[in-house]
């Protein structure tokens, strides 16, 4: 009898080491997941009370990746009508889907020293190999829905403007249906600067609150990342005159933030600061106005693989009758001295 339960206590051990050894060997495949899927943005302003769920899927997101960069990015760029960027120093286009800063070429900079090169590319559409974008939108607040306010997906049309220069600027309209229409005025200067004013406009009968909010978001790490000690990579932002660096390889390792649904660092401003992503030459940066108080978020999204950077404006009352508006920058290029 005790031979026999040896026995079965010898088999029962060899059968869980030969299922060890298996799963070692032979490791089930990580479950898929959609590069185009939407970050997670669920994070509540100690200001405001109003809370941010997740973003819309990203524009385009079904639309098949092409087995090269360039030809992903002209199909990427083709499934939404866009306004074209032209200045000194930038070339490209918004696409009037969310209103997306999705596209951008710096004219000063090629990829190689050969002739024939073609230029940096520093912002890129979902869809393309390297989705990297500014998105702005509103946060619902009170009785208001996410229907009801822009976002991700949101279809804008063209109000005024036809192509974005130094000289001429361009306003985005969408009206929701249910007394609120919201503008966006995009403006931009000789070099990288940008400035996006948002309003909304109330007719309806009751008071609507919301928050706006900004984006910079990138699909997976950069193509040409460095991995230098002496070169820092990945968020950069600037706190209440406090400037701070997290590393790519570090915003996975954040906390993960049980609102923000992710790992996730959030730190309220007090009046003055801007958060974005660096790379050895360029960056992409947001900038509320001066003296602007506004909740700083950095975030790591595993499931989608998104690193995402957002500033977060207060909430706004914009009772019947009455509109609101608010003006943020947006800086992305090349990190010259002087400019």
């Amino acid at each position: 009898m005790q031979d026999q339960n040896r026995n079965l206590i010898l088999a029962t051990a060899l059968s869980f080491l030969v299922i060890l050894v298996w799963f070692v060997l032979f490791p089930p495949p990580e479950p898929a997941t959609d590069p185009n899927a939407p970050a997670v943005v669920t994070a509540q302003d100690g200001a405001s009370g109003v809370d941010m769920a997740a973003l819309p899927p990203a524009a385009g997101g079904e639309a098949a990746i092409a087995p090269d960069a360039d030809t992903a990015t002209a199909v990427a760029l083709t499934e939404a009508a866009r306004l074209q960027i032209e200045t000194p120093e930038l070339e490209g286009s918004i696409s009037l889907i969310g209103g997306r800063i999705d596209d951008l070429s710096l004219r000063a900079y090629s990829e190689t020293i050969d002739e024939d090169s073609p230029m940096v590319r520093l912002l890129s559409p979902v869809g393309s190999l390297e989705p990297y974008y500014a998105l702005y939108g509103w946060a619902p607040g009170g009785e208001l829905a996410f229907e009801d306010v822009p976002g991700a997906n949101t279809e804008w049309s063209v109000e005024s403007g036809e192509t974005l220069t130094p000289e001429t600027p361009v306003t985005l309209a969408w009206d929701n249906g249910n007394g609120l229409i919201f503008r966006r005025t995009i403006t931009i200067d000789a070099n990288f600067m940008f400035s996006v004013t948002q309003s909304v406009e109330n007719t309806g009968a009751g008071a609507a609150r919301l928050a706006p909010y900004g984006i910079v978001a990138r699909h997976g790490l950069p193509d040409d990342l460095q991995n230098f000690f002496i070169l820092h990579e990945g968020v950069v932002r600037k706190v209440d005159g406090q400037l701070d660096e997290i590393s790519y390889s570090d915003i996975p390792d954040l906390d993960v933030v049980q609102r923000e649904g992710a790992a996730a660092e959030v730190i309220d401003v007090v009046a003055n600061g801007w958060i974005g992503f660096t790379d050895k030459y360029w960056m992409t940066t947001l900038i509320p106005g001066a003296d602007q108080p506004f909740t700083s978020v950095t975030k790591y999204v595993a499931a989608a693989d998104i690193y995402q950077t957002e500033a977060r404006l207060p909430a706004m009352t914009v009772e019947p009758g009455q509109s609101v508006e608010v003006s943020t920058q947006l800086f992305a290029g090349a990190k010259e001295w002087e400019t």
